[in-house]
Formats: structure tokens, sequence, C-alpha cells
């Protein structure tokens, strides 16, 4: 998905794990919910939904629920822009963000079918004028699979390449990939392991413009939304649209946010319909055919919903990322689709091959993920009244075999590399064996039981079917791989290590906060009168106030702002040298007054500590690139 702050966020959370022993910035609480209750009537589902936006500060949603044949209930639920009391209805359209994808998507596959791409072509041999990189091309190329199922290992998309706000909407894309290389670099082998990319679908956009000779819109429209019957929807922003458009939303209470192009438009920004959307869902429960018109043919549609080129599908496990389409359980039954999220909308559909039902929730709102999973578990409840689900596959594996699998395994498949230290520090996963049972647990939170399918498989306690696998990677490494994780076995020595280290220097921080909180009323209530050398006290203290500035200065940031140097953006630069600057002068203090008498020791050993856990934090950050960060050239 694109989400307008996202790479912020990362940033954000490297600096919040400092923070959080002192109190500063605590995460978002979210908000409490209640499991839905399975309403009986429409009236009833309309009812609860809008219980649930309420709940939720989201204004509107669009939803729908169809059937092969025929669609079951489409609608608005609430207020499309609040500003001038407009309600939603079927027909307001949506930013539906990565959603985009599933259809740049179905008009290659429509082109494959034609034979006009091989999906298991080199990439360099049909677009070599794509500056991406792949030191393991001679062995492992990248292919236009690999790109379509988010496994070339490219880097996510950085903040200068998010936001169009300086050049004409129509910018070349060859031009936005060539402004993106630095991005475009395989990380890893190709067809190892997912890691989502919206570079790969401006690639893929671009791939339909030279096979072509048209803009990849246009053909998307004419091969794809013109044949669902989806006349109103398309990535331009039109006269036609922008009147039907809802407003999107941020924050609760929400507050309007505007509208931003982006530069990966195949990657993020079509504009539907909860009634056109529902088109898109009826094609794939009939298997490519629409109406009389079969779009694509059932075998493509198959080969859509079917993970092919990463480690895990070549080792038997048939659920996951396909091509801009992935498998997700969703009330105890499999279905099919894709989510979405921009500015101020977040969006999926899904579907159910078995059950021959599918739907669509659009939100215009990004503020709350809980808002659109409840709803949409609503709209599974109702469809799925009296209908029995099915029986988790299951099999008996000895507590020897489950043995093989225990240990910590470290999450490797980071979508930004710069932040990769914060998923290798708090992404990771542990297996253990506790009474003949299999159990997975993060850093935070509760064990959960893995079940075991085969030999090899799992799935979680309600699954229907396997979605997680132990294998071992081409260096004979095992590892562990489910949704969006993909993680290599290590001693858990160095991550508990690691843990303990930054926890200590966290702790030292704080006591110094603390402290102060003492020591700074008394000197200025006049009863520290000749008390040498208080720079040891205060300026390790100015440190973590720079480190504070510079968290508060990346939650002010617009996220439109980020890919451009700015006031914010270069103050945040200036914080954290100003951070690394007053660490390291706060430990020449200390080490200068180490044997001074005149200074308590208790007082001298303490700021050591605090200012060596300084500089320990600020050599990490800046171990990671993150001391002097310009985000707008990142």
């Amino acid at each position: 998905m694109i989400k307008s702050r996202r790479l912020l966020g990362a940033f954000s959370a490297a600096i919040l794990v400092l923070l959080l022993a002192a109190g500063c910035g605590a995460p978002q609480k979210k908000a409490e919910t209640v499991p839905p209750k399975s309403p009986t009537t429409i009236d009833e589902l309309q009812k609860s939904i809008q219980a649930i936006l309420t709940r939720d500060g989201v204004p509107a949603a669009g939803v729908a629920m169809v059937a092969k044949d025929h669609v079951i209930w489409a609608a608005g639920v609430g207020k499309a822009e609040i500003s001038l009391g407009r309600n939603a209805t079927a027909d307001t359209m949506f930013r539906v963000g990565s959603i985009s994808k599933s259809f740049v998507a179905l008009a290659l596959l429509h082109l494959s079918e034609q034979g006009k791409l091989d999906l298991n072509a080199r990439l360099k041999d049909v677009a070599p004028e794509i500056p991406f990189r792949n030191p393991w091309e001679s062995s492992d190329p990248v292919r236009v699979a690999d790109v379509l199922e988010h496994t070339a290992g490219f880097d996510d998309m950085h903040p200068a390449g998010v936001y169009n706000i300086a050049d004409p909407p129509d910018i070349p894309l060859l031009t936005v990939l060539g402004r993106a290389s630095n991005s475009l670099v395989s990380r890893w082998p190709p067809a190892e392991r997912m890691a989502y990319s919206n570079e790969d679908y401006g690639i893929a956009g671009y791939l339909i413009e030279k096979i072509t000779g048209e803009p990849y819109d246009k053909y998307v429209h004419d091969t794809v939304l013109a044949p669902l019957g989806m006349s109103q929807s398309g990535f331009q922003l039109t006269d036609a649209i922008r009147g039907q458009l809802a407003q999107g939303y941020e924050d609760n209470p929400p507050h309007a946010g505007p509208y931003n192009n982006i530069y990966l438009s195949p990657a993020g920004d079509l504009k539907s319909s909860p009634a056109e959307m529902a088109r898109l869902v009826q094609m794939f429960l009939n298997r490519g055919k629409i109406g009389d018109t079969q779009l694509l043919q059932p075998e493509t549609i198959t080969r859509m919903e079917t993970p092919e080129t990463t480690l895990a599908a070549r080792n038997g496990l048939t659920v996951g990322y396909g091509i801009a389409n992935y498998t997700e359980f969703v009330a105890g039954f499999e279905s099919h689709g894709h989510d979405g999220g921009i500015d101020g909308f977040i969006s999926t559909y899904r579907y159910f091959p078995e059950l021959g039902l599918g739907d669509v929730v659009l939100l215009n709102s990004s503020s709350s993920g809980a808002a659109l999973e409840d709803t949409e578990v609503l709209l599974v409840k109702y469809m799925t009244q009296g209908i029995a689900k099915p029986q988790p596959p299951a099999t008996q594996l000895a507590e020897a075999q489950l043995s093989n699998f225990v240990g910590y395994y470290e999450l490797t498949n980071s979508r930004d590399q710069t932040f990769a230290f914060l998923d290798r520090l708090l992404g990771g996963k542990r297996i253990m064996l506790d009474k003949g049972s299999l159990f997975e647990m993060n850093l935070f939170g509760k064990p959960q039981q893995l079940f075991p399918v085969t030999a090899s498989e799992f799935r979680e306690k309600d699954s229907p079917a396997a979605d997680r696998i132990f294998t071992l990677d081409g260096s004979g490494n095992q590892v562990y791989i489910t949704e969006g994780f993909y993680g290599r076995r290590m001693s858990s020595i160095w991550p508990a290590t690691r843990m303990g280290l930054l926890a200590l220097a966290i702790l030292l921080m704080a006591s110094a906060c603390a402290f102060a909180l003492v020591w700074i009323p008394r000197k200025l209530f006049g009863r520290m009168r000749g008390v040498p050398h208080l720079s040891i006290r205060w300026m390790p203290i100015a440190a973590m106030a720079a480190l504070v500035a510079a968290f508060a200065v990346i939650n002010a940031i617009p996220g439109w702002l980020s890919g451009t140097p700015n006031v914010y953006t270069i103050l945040l630069c200036g914080l954290t040298w100003l951070f690394a600057a007053l660490s390291l002068l706060s430990l020449i203090l200390c080490l200068r007054v180490l044997r001074d008498s005149d200074v308590k020791l208790a007082v001298r050993v303490h700021s050591l500590l605090v200012a060596l856990a300084c500089c320990g934090i600020a050599g990490w950050l800046g171990w990671f690139g993150l001391i002097g960060l310009r985000i707008w050239r990142y």
C-alpha cells in the first residue's frame, strides 16, 4: 500500500524506541474493539457499520457484497464530505490505493495471454533501459514475474519518489524509475523472498506502455475497466471523477487532507466506487468472465492467485502474494484479493472462490485499520450465515520433529533497507516447544499455537489452510516464512544482547531525566550555589531534548513534504546532528572531571554512564545512517 507517512513512521519508530522508558511519545492505543456480532438483516448490517465508523472517527464507508451472478448489496454509509453534508452512496468514488495494482496486473496478464509478454522473461531483456541493479543477475536474474510478485528484492519507494508536487501529472514513468534507481537494487537473490515494493508496479506500468505504445492507464481502461463495466473508474483525476470523489480524512477526530498526486501512479492512483468494484469481484468469482465476456482465461486467474517465485512456493506453500492478489483468511474462510491505502483512504476487496461470494470495503479515512477489518468481518459474517466453516487440515508430528523448528528467527525481508535494523531489532519471531505443541511469539505479544498441516507447513488455530512453512535456503540455513515475514534462524544470544544494551541505555538516559526533576528545581531556588561542573548533568539532558525534538518534528512533517528540502526536513537533519554532537560533548566533559574530587563520585560515575549511553545511541543511529539523514535525498 502507498501510505503518506510510512517512511516517516519508520524513522519515528527508531526514535520512539529510545523514548519509551522515559514516557515520551507513547504509541497510539488501538481503539478497543468488540468482535462484531452477526447482523441478520441489511438494516442491522448498515447500523453495525455506522457504529464502527462512529467508534473510530471514520466519516464514510463504501461497501458491496456480491455473488457470482448478482450484487447482494452495494451502498454508502456515512458522509462522503463532512463540510457539505454529502452522503456516501454506492456510486461515490474513493481512492483505492494499491488495489490499483490488481488492474495493472490484469492488463499485463492480458498481454501475456496474447503472447506479447513472457512472465519468465528476464527484465533486462524486456526493458534494458530500466536502471535496476542485481548483483546475482548472471545466476539469478530478475524476471518479469519477480517484479509482479514483489520478489525482485527491490527497496520500497523513497520519500522523494512518493509525491509529485513539482512535475506534470503525466511525467514519463521511465523518468520516474530513473530517479528511483537507488531503490531498484536487488538486496538478495531474486525469486527467494517477498518484500512489497511499489516501484515494482511502476515498472509494470512502464512495461504496458513499452509493449503497447499507449499510456498504461488508457490500456488498462480499454482492456480491463471498460470490459468490466467500470466506465466511471480511472487513474486520472477527471472532472467527472472529481465531482463524485469522497473527501479523504486523517486522524480522529477527522480532518480533511489534500489530494496529492503520486509519481508511481500505476501502483496506487485508481479511483473507483463500491458499485463498480463489485464488478471486479464478480469477474474473479467467475474465473475471468464478466457477463458474456471472457476477460481472462481461468488458468490465468489461478496463476494470479498463486505465488510461484518465492522459496516458500517452491517448497510447497500454495498461499501468499501471487500477482497483485494474495490469500487471507477472514472469519475462518479462505479468500483472495488486495488491500489499498493512500492519503485519506484505505480499502480492501476480497472474494471467496469456494463460496462464490465476495466483498468490497472502501473508507475515506486512513486513521483506522480496525474499522476496515471489522467492517469486512461484518460483511463476511452476514454473507456466510448458515454456511459451515471448512474443517481445518491437521496432522500429527512427533515432538522430536517439532523440536527441529525451535529457535529465534530474525526478519530479513524489510521493505525499507535504511530501516531494516528496526525489523531486525523488533520484528523477529521465537518458535518454542511446550508440552508437545509448537508456539510462535513476537517480541511483544502472547504465544500463538501453530498446528502442523504437513511435515513443514503449519497454520493458526482457525485458519482453513497452511499459511507458513519451515524450509532451508540456498545456503542451508533454516528459514521460517509466513505472510510478510522471511526469518532466518540464528542464535538468540546477539538479539538478546543488543536488546539488553539498548534497554540499559534507555534506562540510563531516563534516570538522568528523573534526577533532573530533583536538581533543576534546587538550582533554580539557589540551593546548589558553588556546585561545580553542572554541565555534566545538563549536557546529556540537552542531547536528549534534541532527540525528543527530532521525534516531534517527524510527527509534524506533512507527508507530502517529506521528499523535499524544507524547514521540517532540514530541521530534522540538524536535530539529529545536534543530538550526536551534544552526546559527544557530554562524554568529553565527563572524562575531564572524572578524577575531580570536587564532584561527588556518584555524580561523576552516573554522568559518565549517561554520556556513554547517549553516545551509544548516537553511534547506533549513525551506523544505520539516521544521524544527519537528508530524507529528501534518501
